[in-house]
């Protein structure tokens, strides 16, 4: 492979060779821990420590596509689902809470970044309601002007008043 150089320039070049080739492969270590480091660095710093108990339901994320609708339209996560048992710091096993439609439920593990806390659709609804009905309340409508033509009053703005709206009366 190598020829032949009587005078020991071979072996030279075969040192220097493994010499560098050891000197890389320390390079390329130290970078990588550098580069994990600074990842670990930036993950710390989005986590968000979550734990679940056994018996918590949640809401499972699984991307679903659909060739009729927009991917915007589709449902992202799916449930409830039953925390079964923690399996690790990031990991759980869960188990579909509806109705027993088959013979035994489906269990499913997966990772904590797929999971988030379940909450009733039904209470967020009536939630939402409730608080449209507060600002309804602490937004009372305005007295009408004095004006008796009903083309006056088409032009009378009845809405909020705003900083622009407030200059222009002035």
């Amino acid at each position: 492979i190598f020829p032949y150089s009587p005078d020991g320039a071979t072996q030279d070049y075969l040192q220097r060779l493994l010499n560098q080739t050891e000197e890389s492969r320390q390079l390329a270590r130290l970078r990588t821990l550098e580069a994990q480091q600074k990842d670990r660095r930036i993950y710390d710093a989005k986590h968000r420590p979550v734990n679940y108990n056994p018996g918590d339901l949640v809401w499972i994320f699984k991307p679903v596509r659909k060739v009729e609708l927009s991917e915007k339209l589709h449902k992202k996560y799916f449930g409830p689902y039953q925390v079964v048992r923690k399996l690790s710091e990031v990991t759980y096993e869960v188990q579909d809470f509806g109705p027993l439609t088959k013979r035994r439920k489906i269990k499913d593990i997966v990772h904590v970044r797929r999971v988030k806390p379940y909450y009733d659709p039904d209470m967020q609804k009536d939630c939402l309601e409730d608080s449209s009905k507060i600002i309804q309340d602490t937004n009372p409508p305005r007295a009408e002007p004095e004006s008796t033509s009903p083309e006056e009053k088409r032009m009378t703005y009845t809405g909020p008043t705003t900083r622009s709206r407030d200059k222009l009366a002035s």
